[in-house]
C-alpha cells in the first residue's frame, strides 16, 4: 500500500536505492537525521542484506576516494613528496593506512550506533521454500521479465520485514525508489511504501521530536556552540532559582553550647557531571530531561552561644557567630524544556529544574566566640 495519512507506522524501513541516492552521506542530510529514531518507540529496521549492500557499495566509494587521492599525491610528488620531504609520512599515512580497508564498516557499525537500527536477521524469517514459492510464480517483488535473479535479495528483505511486522503487530513504512518494491507493498498487508524519504520522517516528527532534539542538544554541547553554551546558562538561572532562600540544617562543633540562629544560601558554581541526558517525560511543546550536574552553594549560618554557669546552672550567653562555608555535591537534576523541539535551540525556555538529591543540611566546622577588635 502507499502511504495513509491517518495510518500510525510503529516502523521505518529504508531501501539501499535511498542510501546510494543520498551519496551514502551516513552522517549527513536525510540519512543522518534517522538518529532521531534511537531510544524512540519507532523501530528503524535495517536487514542485514541492506546492511550488507550499504557497507559494499561504501567499500566501492572508500576505493574510489582512495585512488583518486593517490593519483592526485602521486601528481604532486616531485614537489611535496621528494627524498627528505617532512610530508612523506604523510603519504604513507593517508595511503599506506590500515584504516582504509576498515573504513567502510567502521562507519556502518557507527551508523548502526547512531541510529539505534534494529538490524534483522533476514535468515530467521524467510525461508527458501517461500522465497523460491515467489520466485518461480512471478509474485511480486519478482517481475515476469527482466533478471529475476537480481530481484532476491529485494525479496529477501521484503519477506523477512513482512514476517518481522506480523510477528510484532507493527505497521512499517518502507522508503525506496523501486518499482518491485512498490508492487509488493501494493498487496501487502503490513508493509506500505513511498519515494518521497523527507516525507517519510515528518511522518514520525511527532513521535521522535525529543529523541531527535536529545541528539541536536547533545551534539552542540559537545562541539562547544553557542546556542548550547546560551541553553546550559538557562539551565545555571532554573538551578540559581532552585536554590534562592535555600536554609539546609545547620551542623557545627564548638566548646561551647550553641544553638542555631538561622541560615540562608545561594548558588555559588554550576556545571554539567556529563552530557547523558535522559528522556524522563515529554509531550508535543515540553520535554522534561534529567542530567548529572556538580553544584557548589554558599550558605551563610548565624549561631548563639552560651556557656554553663554551675552557679546558676544555667546558660550564659556570650555572644553571637556569623560563618559561611562552601558545599560541594553531586546531584541528577530535572530539566523542564518547553517549546517547539524541532525550531532552534535558542527559542526554548527551560521553565523549571528540579535538583532531585540536594544537601539538607551544612557543616559549619568549629565555632569560636567573636570577641571583635581590641585596643
Amino acid at each position: 500500500m502507499s502511504t495513509d495519512e491517518n495510518k500510525e507506522y510503529g516502523a521505518i524501513l529504508v531501501d539501499t536505492s535511498i542510501f546510494d541516492a543520498h551519496g551514502l552521506k551516513l552522517e549527513k542530510g536525510l540519512l543522518g537525521k534517522l538518529n532521531q529514531f534511537k531510544d524512540s518507540d519507532i523501530d528503524y529496521l535495517l536487514p542485514d542484506v541492506i546492511k550488507g549492500e550499504v557497507q559494499s557499495h561504501l567499500e566501492k566509494k572508500v576505493k574510489s576516494s582512495r585512488a583518486s587521492l593517490e593519483k592526485a599525491l602521486n601528481d604532486a610528488g616531485d614537489h611535496l613528496f621528494f627524498d627528505g620531504s617532512e610530508l612523506n609520512d604523510a603519504k604513507s599515512i593517508l595511503i599506506d593506512s590500515n584504516e582504509i580497508e576498515g573504513i567502510a564498516a567502521s562507519r556502518v557499525d557507527k551508523f548502526i550506533d547512531n541510529s539505534g537500527a534494529l538490524v534483522l536477521e533476514c535468515g530467521d524469517y524467510v525461508s527458501v521454500s517461500e522465497l523460491l514459492k515467489q520466485y518461480f510464480q512471478n509474485e511480486p517483488p519478482f517481475a515476469e521479465t527482466g533478471k529475476k535473479k537480481n530481484e532476491f535479495p529485494d525479496a529477501i528483505v521484503l519477506l523477512a520485514t513482512e514476517a518481522w511486522a506480523e510477528e510484532n503487530d507493527i505497521e512499517v513504512l518502507a522508503v525506496a525508489r523501486d518499482g518491485d518494491w512498490k508492487n509488493y507493498c501494493e498487496t501487502s498487508d503490513n508493509i506500505d511504501y513511498t519515494e518521497d524519504f523527507a516525507d517519510a520522517l515528518s511522518k514520525f516528527n511527532k513521535e521522535t521530536a525529543p529523541f531527535a532534539f536529545l541528539s541536536m542538544l547533545t551534539s552542540k554541547i559537545e562541539q562547544e556552540e553557542d546556542d548550547a553554551a546560551d541553553f546550559i546558562e538557562k539551565i545555571r538561572s532554573g538551578v540559581e532559582s532552585y536554590f534562592y532562600g535555600f536554609t539546609p540544617d545547620q551542623e557545627a562543633d564548638s566548646f561551647h553550647y550553641w544553638e542555631p540562629d538561622g541560615c540562608h544560601g545561594w548558588l555559588n558554581d554550576f556545571e554539567l557531571s556529563d552530557t547523558n541526558f535522559k528522556i524522563v517525560d515529554h509531550s508535543e511543546d515540553y520535554i522534561v530531561l534529567e542530567v548529572s550536574a556538580n553544584i557548589t552553594v554558599e550558605v551563610e549560618g548565624e549561631f548563639s552561644l552560651s556557656q554553663y554557669d554551675s552557679i546558676d546552672r544555667d546558660h550564659v550567653y556570650i555572644g553571637g557567630v556569623t560563618a559561611t562555608v562552601e558545599e560541594q555535591f553531586t546531584s541528577e537534576i530535572l530539566v523542564t524544556v518547553c517549546g517547539d523541539l524541532t525550531g532552534d535551540l535558542s527559542e526554548l525556555d527551560v521553565e523549571e529544574v528540579e535538583v532531585v538529591s540536594p544537601i539538607t543540611s551544612v557543616d559549619f566546622g568549629t565555632l569560636e566566640p567573636d570577641y571583635g577588635e581590641h585596643d
